[in-house]
Parts: C-alpha cells; structure tokens; sequence
C-alpha cells in the first residue's frame, strides 16, 4: 500500500479549492461539451433550412434527427452535471464556514490552521479539510454539510461505532472510517516532512446540524458542530506532548512543503 503523498503546493490553499477545482472540471466536461455538440446540431438544421429556402437539394430530416438526438444528449448531461455540482458547491460552502470559524475562534487562541490539502494514495486523490497545530496537539478536521431534513430538527449522533444523521447513515457513507483515515494520512504526511512520529487526532465537523455524542472525548472521532469548534478543540486532552518548539518545526515544514 502506497504512503500518502503530498500533490503540488498542499498547503497555501482556501478552504473548499479542492471542491471547486472539481466543480469547475465537472462543468467544462458535462457542460460545456454537450452544450457545443448541442450548438452543432442546430447549426446542422439552420444550414438545411438554408437549403430548401435556397432551392438547393435539401436533407432537412438529417438536420432534424442530428439536431435532436445533440439536444437530448445535451440536456441529459447538463441536468446530472448540475446535481453534481450542486454537491461540490454545498461541500465548498461547508469548507468555508468551517475555515471561517477556526479562523475567528481558535488561531486568537494559538492553533495554526492549514485548508485543504490534497494527497494522493493507492492513486486515489482526496483532501484533508483542515489541519490544526495548536497547544494541545494536532487535528485533522472532515466537514460534513448535508443537506438538513425537510421537517424537525437535524440532529447527528454517534455512539463511538456508529453515525447516524436524524437516526439514518447518510446515502450509506462511513464517514467516520473517512475522517480516520485522513487523520492517519495526516500523521504521515507530519511524519515524512519532519521525520516525527507524532497523534492527530480526527475530527467530524457536521455544518448545521445538532451534534450529539455518547462520550465526546472518549470516541475514536470527536464529533462537533462549527459554532462548538471553540468549545471542543482546546479542551480535548493532548495524546503526546509537543513543545513549542516541536510545533514550530511541523508548522515550518507544512509551509515550506507549499513553496
């Protein structure tokens, strides 16, 4: 199995880049292609109306079938593309409002914040939301912004096994298998830039919704909301200590690994 590895300039990125970059290729391929193959087939049909109103030999049923068929292929793309990119954009929204949080409540308090970095392993590339270095350790935080239920209250809750979202997993996702493992792709990202061994701990972050956890600070993942980031973080107990200058060597690293 492949380490995790660091794609490009990781670091010096905005929260919710890696959505967005998928967001606008999703657009140049599901978009823009069938809008021009649909553009084509029109201009099929103008040019044999063209025809027949010039009394040249006319094909004008060709015009029509390649006019429709572009059409319909078109329109059925552009309709999935929107979904999708209906998806990345909420998940960037959610990036942010995070981002915007940690910026606000922790970095006053001595925690450095690193958005969206992308790695690759196994050849599949994926992104760690967050990253904090503070006083009391290291978190890699996985945002979650779904999309809140149309009657009662959004609430999430998570038994130390199992996440549920208003008493349902979300679309079958294990998202805390996912914000596990990105804390481990985290820990050896640190530990190939610095050569240190050193505990993030993972962090669920549900945008929006009443988070609820059977035992915050003893579950593998600790599960917050972005109005509790204040609340949580500094109190969860470090697994290792770091000194400040231990800290200052990570955070030199995760900064020159960007340039």
């Amino acid at each position: 199995m492949d380490k995790p590895k660091s794609i490009g300039a990781t670091i010096k990125r905005l929260p919710g880049q890696g959505l967005r970059e998928k967001r606008d290729d999703l657009f140049d391929r599901s978009v823009n292609e069938p809008a021009m193959l649909m553009l084509v087939g029109w201009i099929v049909l103008v040019m044999e109306w063209l025809h027949v109103f010039g009394k040249v030999q006319p094909n004008i049923w060709l015009g029509v079938l390649f006019a429709a068929v572009s059409t319909v292929y078109a329109v059925c793309k552009i309709r999935v593309a929107k979904r999708e990119i209906s998806k990345y954009k909420r998940g960037e929204e959610g990036e942010r409002i995070v981002a915007q949080a940690i910026e606000q409540d922790l970095v006053p308090l001595g925690y450095v914040a690193f958005h969206d970095i992308p790695l690759e392993k196994d050849g599949r590339r994926f992104n760690i939301d967050h990253l904090l270095v503070g006083p009391n350790g290291i978190f890699a935080i996985e945002t979650k912004y779904y999309t809140k239920p149309a009657k009662g209250s959004p609430e999430v809750k998570y038994d130390g096994k199992q996440i549920l979202w208003n008493g349902a997993t979300y679309r079958n996702r294990d998202e805390i298998a996912q914000t596990m493992n990105n804390a481990q792709s985290a820990r050896t990202l640190i530990s190939e830039l610095t050569g240190m061994n050193v505990f993030v701990h993972p962090v669920l972050c549900a945008v929006g919704w009443c988070a609820k956890s059977s035992d915050l600070y003893g579950n593998p993942v600790l599960l917050t909301m972005e109005k509790t980031l204040k609340g949580t973080i500094p109190k969860v107990a470090a697994k290792q200590e770091l000194s400040v200058e231990d800290r200052n060597r990570i955070i030199a690293a995760l900064r020159r690994s960007a340039q």
